[in-house]
This record gives C-alpha cells, structure tokens and sequence, in this order.
C-alpha cells in the first residue's frame, strides 16, 4: 500500500480522524495542541480552531452541522459554522487528575468514550499517565452517562463488528485489545476477554474496523498499522513513514480511504513527517462511522442558537 502524507501537520499528539460526507473533509484533534483541525482533499483548504483544553475525540451526529467532541473531562456538541460550542455532558469528574481520550458512536447512535490519567499540562506539555484509573463511558442521547468498566491505563480503540455483535476496546498500557459480547437492542455489552494482547511492534492505539470484521490497530511507537482478523490473528501489517501512529478511520466518497493521524511527541530523530495526516488506499471498504443520535429537546435547542 502506498502511504500518502495529506498534511505535514506537526501535531503533538493527532487524533480522532474523521471522515465528514456531507462537508467532503477530515477533521482530526491535536490533544496536545488544544485543537481541532479540518482539511479538504478537494480544495486542500486547511482550518483550525483553538480549544482551551486537551480534545481527544470527535463524533458525527444525526445533524451534519453539529459534531460532539471529547475534550478535558467533558462532551460538548460544535458547529464549525460560526465556531458555536454547546456544554452537553461531563463524563470524567477527576479533572484533572483524568481526562477523556478516544470515543466513537455506536451503531444505536449512543456515545462510547474512555478516560485516563491526564497527562497534558497547562500548555500541553507531556505528563506521565500513571495508574489504571481509567474508565469506559456510555453516553446516551439525553446525556446520561454510565460507567461501563473501569481499570484502564489509557483507553483506547472503541469500535465494533459489522455483525454488531462484538465491541472491541483496548488498554494500550496493558498492551491488551479486548472483545465483549454487545447487544445493539439497548446497546449493552458483557462478558470482556482478551481479543489480543502483547502484540509487537509497539502499543495499541486507536482502531478502524472494515466490512470483512477485520480490525486495522494503530501501533504507537510501532511505526505501523496492524490488521487483525475476527480471530485475533495479524493478517496484514503495514508499515509508516513515522514512529507514533495514533488512531485511523476509513473515510472518502467510497469508505476505501483510510485516514491515519500520528504523533510528533516521542518521535525518533528525523522523522520530519511526524504529527502529520496520512492516507492510503485499502481494496477493502471500511464501515460508515456512527452517528450520535441527538435527542428530540436538544435538536430543538439548537434550532434556535
């Protein structure tokens, strides 16, 4: 496969790619940066926008002007238009010892994030991320938060089979992926086992899942992404230009584009491309991400801002 750098973005710590039909762009986060960040393949327009905490994660929602995204402790639903931000829920109440880190939407339209033990300073300078404080968050749309699991290092990977009926979420410290049974009816999930655990090079990170139920794991400081069977076997490894690769979402007009964010922090001597926005081309389509289903009152609620 060939690997295309998109942006030579320079993120401390690039996130969350996301693949936005209706607005044809990817839009990503920089943790570290405090930002998030939007490019055109079209029109190669960039913008960005600043944040005055770490912002982790992003999600479509059944609204194509409004996204909801991670950032610090809490989840806030953004427009772009006009830069609007609205409070929607405040999963993490550590901060800010914890921070929350990657998340996705669920086939239900249901909201999935993990949290950790922060480790941005003030000025988004790296901090240890001791412990296993981290927890695994549902967020529903009316904004009621439960917790799911706890005991994670750094939660991250939260994708699910194209059958919906496994759900995968990984602790990179633990150098563990794990599986549980999901039940899309009222969008539960039981019954954890290892999926994969101490696979080399690297650490998990974050995930994108194809339509064959193969799961493609980042490797952050592996240099590569890895695809993993339904069996938890490694099928395909594909290697980076770049140490740090951090999460990937299959994205473009034909689910065939896999976007892939990587790290600056940490890197290795020379990597010049480190902390930018990559792209290759799979033979295989990836899955739509999901959408979060705003509620009836809060549709209502931003009708009017």
């Amino acid at each position: 496969m060939t690997v295309e750098c998109l942006v030579e973005a320079k993120d401390i710590v690039g996130e969350s790619p996301l693949w936005h039909p209706e607005h044809e762009c990817v839009y990503w986060t920089d943790v570290n940066g405090f930002k998030i960040r939007r490019y055109s393949p079209k029109t190669h327009e960039r913008t960005n926008w600043r944040f005055d905490v770490p912002v982790s994660a992003i999600s479509l929602t059944i609204d194509p002007e409004w996204l909801l995204v991670a950032l610090g402790p809490r989840l806030i639903l953004w427009s772009p238009v006009g830069d609007r931000r609205v409070p929607f829920a405040e999963p993490e109440r550590d901060w800010p010892h914890n921070r929350l880190n990657d998340g996705a939407t669920d086939p239900t339209g249901v909201f999935w994030v993990g949290s950790m033990r922060n480790n941005v300073g003030g000025e988004g300078s790296d901090l240890e991320a001791e412990g296993f404080t981290g927890s695994l968050y549902r967020v529903t749309p009316e904004g009621d938060v439960s917790v799911i699991d706890r005991g994670f290092g750094i939660t991250n990977t939260l994708v699910w089979s194209p059958d919906q009926t496994t759900f995968y979420c990984g602790c990179s410290v633990r150098n563990v992926i794990y599986a549980y049974d999901y039940d899309a009816k009222d969008s539960s999930v039981r019954n954890r086992r290892a999926f994969v655990e101490n696979v080399a090079p690297g650490l998990p990170d974050g995930s994108a899942m194809d339509e064959e139920g193969c799961l493609w794991n980042c490797r952050f400081f592996g240099g590569c992404i890895v695809r993993i069977s339904a069996t938890g076997t490694v099928v395909q490894t594909i290697p980076m230009p770049v140490s740090n690769i951090t999460n990937c979402s299959f994205g473009g007009s034909d689910l065939r584009t896999l976007f892939i964010t990587t790290a600056s922090l940490r890197a290795r001597e020379r990597e010049k491309l480190a902390g930018g926005l990559f792209a290759i081309r799979s033979e295989v389509r990836g899955l739509e991400p999901g959408r979060f289903r705003l509620s009836a009152s809060t549709i209502a609620m931003l009708a009017g801002i």
